[in-house]
């Protein structure tokens, strides 16, 4: 049994990489706005935007299109996103045929021209979320990448006209905490721009 020293010790680390990440993340702020300005474009000329993440990343997407489509924290309309993960038949079904196109053959079906995708990954590494991009870039759909670490095989995947917002942390417990609190910052902006 561990002593309660040892056990405020280790969540005194934890705080303190979060903290740490969190301070780091001012410097993200131009990347929000260029990204919630990219996504307000693409709702308001009749786009929609895609959400997809991997394990608990796609719990963050999901979040995201939540506070699109019902309310962040105030009543409006509702705002088209789609979380491409949360259809577990359509997954089970998809990942049956081929686990890397589970997303990407969603994103060929249900895109077109004047959408946008939202990715989240801690890592960067799955390759569903990379065939995801690259079916993406086949229907000109701009990218925004939530990413940690060195941005995983996604990053050099990204375009001009893509955004990544890289979280800078190796460790993908703290990368998705701060995901989480990008996705309230792109909520936000994203109302302020659409109803002021």
């Amino acid at each position: 049994m561990q002593t309660d020293e040892i056990l405020e010790e280790r969540i005194a680390i934890r705080i303190a990489k979060a903290t740490d990440a969190l301070q780091q993340s001012f410097e993200l702020t131009p990347r929000l706005v260029i990204a919630a300005t990219q996504l307000t474009n693409c709702i308001l000329n009749d786009g929609k935007i895609l959400v997809i993440g991997s394990g608990s990343s796609a719990a963050i997407g999901q979040i995201f299109s939540t506070h699109l489509m019902h309310r962040f924290e105030r009543d409006r309309p509702g705002l088209p996103a789609i979380a491409l993960n949360a259809d577990a038949i359509t997954i089970s079904s998809l990942t049956d045929e081929s686990l890397s196109e589970k997303y990407s053959r969603q994103v060929k079906a249900l895109g077109k021209s004047g959408d946008s995708m939202l990715i989240v990954s801690a890592t960067g590494t799955r390759s569903s979320l990379v065939q995801s991009v690259i079916a993406a870039h086949e229907l000109e759909l701009p990218v925004i990448a939530l990413t940690g670490g060195g941005g995983g095989e996604i990053a050099p995947l990204l375009n001009y006209g893509d955004t990544e917002i890289r979280v800078n942390s190796d460790h993908p417990t703290t990368v998705r905490e701060q995901h989480l609190m990008l996705v309230h910052c792109l909520s936000e902006l994203i109302d302020l721009q659409i109803f002021g």
